[in-house]
């Protein structure tokens, strides 16, 4: 599963990150970017801010001279956005991320490390849409390539906006989020849940999955729920719905007991239960 592309520290995966302040991030990018220093990797870090003051402020952070290493760019430097305006270019984005990765190697390097400070570019709701976009599509086209990815997000900004968009992430910190959907290296056509799926999370699950259904193809999805770590019956409806909603159909894998019980007792019409788990 998700657990070696989650890990926040390792060689590479995908993090999202919410803080309060830009200091806190920072001290959490300095700290992501050294593990890259010793691993021999190229260094990206994206920011708001004046790159000679944010390799400064890296180092003072705790990067000290390895943020010399660390090839800082501005926000539309980095960003390919839809003509005429400030939404991102989901699709250009990822083929984006994947040559940067292909070129590191090629240059030398083990892979590719980038700390991102996304919040620049989710200020508004169309904003919102196409970086979940980004995210969800992005992290399927580099499960397979050698790169470490920190997406942060100001959560004293975006607050409960930025939870839609860090619950696409395998991994995510300091603090957790109610549930993660990420997609699955192995399939084109298969997502990961991890969490909890409550009435807490009700609203943001059904948010979720009208965004992500549309980026996938019409053929049966798998959803690899073996981390799940509690869905009520309620959640398990909505989820039949919205797949009927989308004209989708869903395998759905799961190892909780309450789960095969609710799939006795319900009749679902979109979404099976995998019986050999």
């Amino acid at each position: 599963m998700g657990t070696l592309r989650a890990d926040p520290s390792g060689e590479f995966g995908h993090i999202g990150w919410q803080y309060q302040g830009h200091d806190e991030f920072l001290c959490r990018a300095a700290e992501y970017l050294a593990v890259g220093l010793n691993l021999d990797q190229r260094m990206v870090y994206v920011g708001e801010e004046e790159p000679a003051a944010l390799r400064a402020a890296l180092a003072a952070a705790g990067l000290g001279a390895g943020a010399d290493e660390v090839d800082i760019k501005a926000v539309p430097q980095h960003f390919r956005f839809r003509a005429g305006g400030d939404v991102v270019d989901a699709e250009s984005m990822v083929e984006r991320y994947a040559a940067a990765a292909i070129a590191s190697v090629a240059d030398g390097y083990s892979g590719l490390r980038i700390v991102i400070d996304v919040t620049p570019v989710v200020r508004t709701p169309a904003q919102r849409e196409a970086q979940a976009a980004l995210e969800f599509l992005g992290d399927r086209r580099i499960s397979t390539l050698p790169v470490a990815a920190l997406c942060g997000y100001d959560i004293a900004e975006l607050g409960d906006d930025a939870a839609g968009l860090l619950c696409l992430h395998p991994g995510t910190g300091p603090r957790p989020v109610p549930f993660q959907l990420y997609t699955q290296p192995s399939r084109r056509n298969a997502i990961a849940l991890t969490g909890d799926l409550d009435a807490a999370s009700e609203a943001l699950f059904i948010a979720t999955l009208q965004r992500i259904l549309p980026l996938l193809s019409h053929g049966t999805l798998d959803i690899d729920a073996r981390e799940l770590e509690f869905v009520g019956h309620r959640q398990l409806v909505l989820l039949d719905r919205c797949c009927a909603a989308h004209g989708r159909t869903a395998v759905l894998r799961s190892n909780l007991p309450t789960v095969h019980r609710l799939f006795e007792l319900i009749g679902f019409h979109n979404v099976r239960l995998d019986t050999a788990v």
